[in-house]
């Protein structure tokens, strides 16, 4: 696996200018706008710049060649999960840092504990991506994963538009308090809210990286 994180380490190199590009892009907008955005758009970046290696290495039968090599098809799925973590882990410590000083320069009163706790529940959303992204593109290609993604987050949408319906449909039907589950839901200490978001990503990642290396095992090269 070390030789697959140097391989990657070395094209995220080739892309630093785009990336310290987005830096600066996103610096001046969470300075202009709200700090917060910074912290959700910075990592995001580099999510998707770790996402490219995947096409990088089908570029001119480059899978072909890699797979010829003592590496196999589990290793180098769970290597691209290793790689994106390690990276979204990075960038979103960075974007907190540069978060906290941007805050003191502005002048602008914060609880950092409190600040802390909201820029944590950006890190499930980041790695929610990397779980979808990760066994799209290895199924279907960069591009044909970005478009079942988009229809993804399309009917996502779709239902969150119609949520309301969906809510009023259960409970008279269903015979389900579904708002009597949100209110309790609410009602959670946040601490306790945050825990459960983590353990249901873990177990979205563990789903992942196991689909992963069941595509990785049927591909021929």
């Amino acid at each position: 696996m070390k030789g697959l994180l140097i391989k990657d380490i070395r094209l995220l190199g080739q892309q630093k200018k785009l990336l310290f590009l987005y830096a600066v892009m996103a610096i001046v907008l969470g300075y202009s706008m709200d700090s917060t955005f910074l912290v959700s758009y910075f990592p995001m970046i580099g999510v998707f710049l770790v996402l490219s290696t995947i096409s990088l290495d089908n570029f001119d039968n480059g899978m072909a060649f890699l797979m010829t090599l003592p590496i196999s098809g589990k290793l180098y799925a769970v290597e691209k999960y290793v790689i994106s973590l390690l990276v979204t882990a990075g960038t979103w410590i960075i974007a907190v840092a540069l978060q906290f000083v941007m805050l003191m320069i502005k002048k602008e009163e914060f609880v950092a504990a409190e600040m802390l706790g909201q820029d944590l529940l950006f890190l499930p959303v980041l790695v929610f991506i990397i779980v979808l992204m990760i066994p799209m593109d290895l199924k279907f290609g960069t591009e044909k994963g970005r478009m079942v993604l988009f229809a993804v987050f399309g009917i996502a949408m779709i239902l969150l538009l119609g949520g309301k319906a969906i809510v009023e449909f259960l409970s008279k039907n269903a015979g389900l308090d579904v708002q009597g589950l949100l209110g309790s839901i609410k009602a959670m200490p946040g601490g306790a809210v945050m825990a459960a978001l983590y353990g249901v990503t873990i177990v979205l990642l563990a789903v992942s990286i196991g689909i992963s290396i069941g595509i990785m095992r049927k591909k021929e090269y």
